[in-house]
């Protein structure tokens, strides 16, 4: 169809009554009018979203993505619509791109379709545009569709020729870059382009008859995809609260693997950037596969139960894996079996330089089951501790919002920190400006971990042997006190330590920072107990009832006032429960109007899970490849 805007060009349709072109066409701004002619008929239409037109470097090309979704005010009743393929085709593919251009008759613009060939990608400001080679792009096929072959749909829009009159061919932009524009606008316009593909079979039964000429026979992963995609168009709770889009994407995809550079808005985005993956190894399910099936069992969970069409994801899942000969494993993850049960966290590093141990490095990774820690942002500078901390609140923001929790399952914040730093007040940290009465320590469950212990591969048996020995119990029970003053030197701690691989949880009397509880803290870290609790900034008080503290024990220090605090408020509370636990209490002190001598005044967590490891080595940032280098 011909699209007369803001310049005269060519438009398709993608949804019904719904229109793309590129923004110099159609029209820069949304709410602008415009005139389509289509099947020998004019129509009213006007711009619901569109690029803005500042000039770009060189000012010669408007700047990317240059799109224009254009809705017409009396559609016509059944056209078609062409099918979006957001896969970028491989070099060498061959395309048709299609427009009006003049014919031989002066200023008379007809139906043009120009054979071309992919080329390479050509870098603009905020995308890459894709290069077509080998054919003649005319003034006036601006805003035209380009048709991949071999995927059989719509991959590109044309946007300028290289050069006039030649065979040099020309630009176009992906169709992925509709991403780019009003979110709301593309949402509303890919659920209605996949609706109408579910349910009007034109375009598939042509695209099929190609392939089958072309191949002699239709892949079934092609048929899959149009009908998974169809399928999650009309699933019920679209929208994408808290990131569930990117945590989905996360999920689904292998260990390590970043976000897209476009945004995921919808699920179809989650879904065909998945599929741009890797495959996996044989006997793994395909990456999509397991986002639908995660997606089915997500939405059949209590109160609500199965709606009809999540049960047909769950069957269509079911039949692609049979087919795959992966029933079994695509069962499995139906049913949450090996399917992380732990809750999603943000993992923060703060780590001394190997140059100056004055400067420190901050690095964050997104954890989701175990051995799958995706870093978040890459290491920083090496700065002084003040200044790093700063970064770290920063990285944290970011990363908190792709974590994946929801309001009935609180996201892990886990800090991995030097002794100088596990006292700070990160609790109270205010890390969205927008909201001043949120703060770290009572949105989220926040806990500290100790560094040492993470670079010294020496400690770890014990720190493993100590988390089991809590294992099914009420860590109210186990919670022991530590002072480190009278008999309790660093050698008679340690003798302590040695002799009861059960003392695992400790009350400490005051801050790590502090001396004496500084010593005692030392020899609790290298000893491997994974789960401390003290006053931030606290020092220790005098012994109770004016007797001596001995070393730790079953007994020891009954009538110390934190100790009897937190043993009654973590009674009934098992290992995994107490980083919730302490944000519960955190809330309850902030509700209590005197304050100042509530449990959750100030309280500090350490509690460190050996399970939940960084791995330096797989998680370093790859080095750049130079071309030629080999590997």
């Amino acid at each position: 169809m011909s699209v007369d805007g803001a310049t005269e060009g060519t438009g398709f349709f993608v949804a019904p009554g719904f229109i793309v072109s590129c923004a110099h066409v159609a029209g820069t701004e949304a709410g602008l009018r415009a005139r389509v002619r289509w099947s020998g008929q004019d129509y009213e239409a006007v711009v619901r979203a569109a690029s803005p037109d500042t000039v770009g470097p060189g000012g010669m090309l408007y700047p990317f993505p240059d799109l224009a979704v254009v809705e017409l005010i009396d559609p016509p009743d059944g056209h078609p619509c062409v099918w979006l393929d957001m896969a970028r085709p491989e070099q060498g593919s061959a395309l048709t791109a299609v427009g009006f251009a003049d014919t031989l008759e002066a200023h008379v613009a007809a139906p043009r379709r120009v054979m071309l060939t992919s080329g390479g990608r050509t870098a603009q400001a905020g995308g890459q545009l894709l290069e077509l080679v080998a054919g003649e792009i005319n003034p006036g096929l601006s805003g035209g569709p380009v048709l991949d072959h071999a995927g059989a749909g719509v991959c590109a829009v044309v946007k300028a020729t290289r050069l006039e009159d030649t065979t040099m061919g020309g630009f176009a932009v992906p169709v992925e870059a509709l991403r780019l524009i009003d979110p709301e606008v593309y949402r509303t316009v890919i659920e209605r382009h996949d609706r109408f593909h579910r349910a009007d079979s034109r375009w598939h039964m042509l695209s099929d008859r190609v392939e089958q000429d072309r191949l002699g026979e239709v892949s079934c992963e092609r048929a899959d995809d149009r009908d998974f995609l169809g399928l999650l168009s009309e699933l019920p709770d679209a929208s994408d609260t808290g990131g569930a889009h990117p945590a989905a994407f996360l999920a689904a995809a292998a260990p390590g693997t970043p976000l897209p550079e476009q945004p995921l808005l919808t699920r179809r985005d989650v879904y065909t950037e998945l599929t741009a993956l890797l495959a996996p190894p044989p006997g793994e399910l395909p990456h999509e596969l397991v986002y639908c099936a995660d997606l089915a069992r997500g939405l059949s969970r209590p109160p609500a139960g199965p709606s009809d069409k999540a049960t047909e994801l769950r069957d269509r899942v079911l039949l692609a894996a049979g087919r795959l000969e992966l029933g079994d494993a695509v069962r499995s993850r139906l049913a949450g079996d090996g399917v992380p049960v732990r809750r999603p966290s943000v993992i923060g590093l703060v780590r001394h330089s190997l140059r100056d141990r004055s400067l420190y490095h901050v690095m964050v990774w997104r954890y989701r089951p175990p051995r799958d820690i995706a870093p978040g942002e890459q290491e920083s500078a090496a700065v002084p501790l003040r200044e790093a901390l700063v970064l770290l609140s920063g990285m944290l923001a970011r990363q908190i919002d792709l974590m994946g929790d929801s309001p009935t399952r609180r996201g892990l914040i886990e800090l991995i920190l030097p002794r100088e730093a596990v006292d700070e007040d990160f609790a109270a940290w205010k890390l969205w400006p927008d909201i001043a009465y949120w703060s770290l320590g009572r949105k989220y469950d926040l806990v500290v971990r100790p560094l040492e212990r993470h670079e010294a591969p020496r400690l770890r048996a014990a720190w493993e042997e100590r988390w089991r020995h809590l294992e099914g119990k009420r860590v109210g029970e186990a919670l022991v006190c530590v002072c480190g003053r009278d008999r309790q030197s660093q050698a008679a701690l340690d003798a302590t330590f040695n002799n009861d691989p059960a003392l695992a949880a400790l009350s400490l009397a005051g801050s790590p920072r502090r001396s004496p509880v500084a010593d005692a803290y030392t020899v609790a870290l290298t000893s491997g107990v994974p789960m401390m609790l003290w006053r931030r900034d606290s020092a220790p008080g005098p012994p109770s009832g004016g007797r001596a503290c001995g070393i730790p024990g079953r007994e020891a220090c009954p009538h110390s006032e934190f100790l009897t605090q937190a043993r009654g408020s973590l009674s009934d509370t098992l290992r995994e429960d107490v980083p919730d636990r302490i944000c519960e209490l955190r809330n309850a002190a902030e509700m209590e109007a005197e304050g100042g001598d509530h449990i959750g005044e100030q309280v500090v967590l350490l509690w460190d899970d050996p399970s939940r490891r960084i791995s330096h080595k797989p998680l370093a940032p790859p080095a750049p490849f130079e071309e030629g280098q080999t590997r």
